[in-house]
Order: structure tokens, then sequence, then C-alpha cells
């Protein structure tokens, strides 16, 4: 499906949860491809990545009715699902160390760029990240690009679980003020 889809992703949501199978094979096509960047980058094989974006739209089958437009964004929502059931697989998979790399802060531009609607341009989530303590953009970036739990990132960092936790808290309201601002 080529250029946004007739209807939005909120009004796909509220027809799924009628049961409107039609709707939930056009999101399918238009939230799918960005959906499955998410997966490949978190799990790193594409098998895999397939998998669990299988299991994530039986979940947003089975779930479109929790999707809440006060709360944000569907497509926020959609890779929230996604996110959630990619790291219910990497619990299931020993971990390996994942290095940092400033490329890493590249890849997001295409990424995470497009995820959502609100984020603004790739541009300037770029700006915002440049812009946090190395810490706090080493932790957000890990944990949301490469999907390491709190538990990891306190492994990798040689720091206390509620120390890194505090980093991604305030690395993730930094990044919103500044992309709201």
């Amino acid at each position: 499906m080529s250029g946004p889809p007739a209807l939005s992703y909120a009004d796909m949501l509220n027809r799924i949860a009628a049961g409107d199978r039609q709707a939930f094979r056009i999101l399918y096509e238009a939230a799918g491809p960005k959906l499955f960047a998410i997966t490949l980058r978190m799990l790193k094989a594409r098998d895999k990545a397939e998998d669990v974006l299988q299991d994530a739209f039986v979940k947003i089958w089975e779930r479109s009715w929790q999707y809440d437009p006060a709360k944000g964004e569907a497509m926020a929502w959609l890779a929230t699902v996604t996110r959630h059931t990619a790291l219910d697989q990497m619990r299931k998979q020993p971990r390996m160390q994942v290095a940092f790399d400033e490329a890493i802060v590249d890849e997001i531009d295409g990424q995470l760029g497009q995820l959502t609607e609100t984020m603004g341009e790739a541009g300037d989530l770029r700006r915002c990240l440049s812009a946090l303590r190395e810490d706090y953009r080493k932790a957000v970036v890990l944990a949301y690009v490469n999907g390491l739990t709190h538990e990891e990132l306190a492994e990798q960092f040689g720091k206390p679980m509620g120390t890194v936790k505090s980093w991604v808290r305030r690395g993730l309201e930094q990044l919103k003020a500044c992309m709201d601002g």
C-alpha cells in the first residue's frame, strides 16, 4: 500500500474492535512494515521477527478494543503492543552483550522517525537525542531500539537497576519535552 491509508489507524482499530476483518487487513498492510522494522531491529533475525510480528497482530486483533485515543496516537499503541510482544520473546532467549554505537542514532531516523505522526521530523529526533546526557541517550537507545530490559541495562552499564530506570525515564521525559518544544 503506497501512501497513507484511507482510514486512520484509530478508525481501523475501532472497526477491528467491532470484528471488521477488512479493516484488520488494511491495518496489516499499512502498519505491518513499520511494526516489522521494530521486531527486526529488536530480534536481529528475520524468522523470529516475522513470528513476533504475527503474534503482535494476533494481540492487536484480540485487544483492539483496549485502544483509547485519549491516551495517545494509534500508531504509538500499535508500536507498544509490538515492542512488548518482542520483549516477551526476548526474555525467553539468552542475551548477548549489546554495544552502544553512535551509528544507532542514525538508524533511529529511519525507524523511530516513521513510527508515529506525533514525533515530528526525524531530524528533530536526532537533534533531541544528541542533546541528552550521554548516559540517558545510551540507555534510551539500548532500551527502545535494541530492546534491552532494565535488568539488562543495569548489567550492561554496571549500575544499579534503579539508576538505569531513572536514566531511561529522564531521557524519555527530556526527549518528549524537546520534541514538543
